[in-house]
C-alpha cells in the first residue's frame, strides 16, 4: 500500500478519537450545564459556557482534517 493512504487513514484515526473525546467533554459539560442532551448539531452551535466553546472550537476545527483524511484514503487508486 502507497505511504499516502497509510498517512491518511491514521490520521483518520488520530482524529475520530480527538473528536469522541472531545465530544465526551463536551456532552458531559453540557449535561451538568443544562441537564439536557446537547443539539444535534453542537459543533455548529455557539455555547454561552467558555469551557463548553473551548470544546466545541476544538472539534470544529478538527472537523476539516477528518474529511480530508477519509476522501484521500476512500479515493485511493485501487480502492
Amino acid at each position: 500500500m502507497p505511504p499516502l493512504p497509510v498517512v491518511a487513514l491514521t490520521l483518520f484515526m488520530a482524529v475520530s478519537f480527538g473528536l469522541l473525546i472531545l465530544g465526551r467533554r463536551f456532552l458531559r459539560g453540557y449535561v451538568a450545564l443544562h441537564g439536557t442532551q446537547p443539539p444535534s448539531m453542537w459543533m455548529f452551535r455557539r455555547s454561552d459556557d467558555p469551557e463548553l466553546e473551548r470544546f466545541r472550537r476544538a472539534a470544529l476545527a478538527l472537523l476539516p482534517f477528518y474529511v480530508i483524511a477519509a476522501v484521500i484514503y476512500l479515493l485511493r487508486p485501487g480502492a
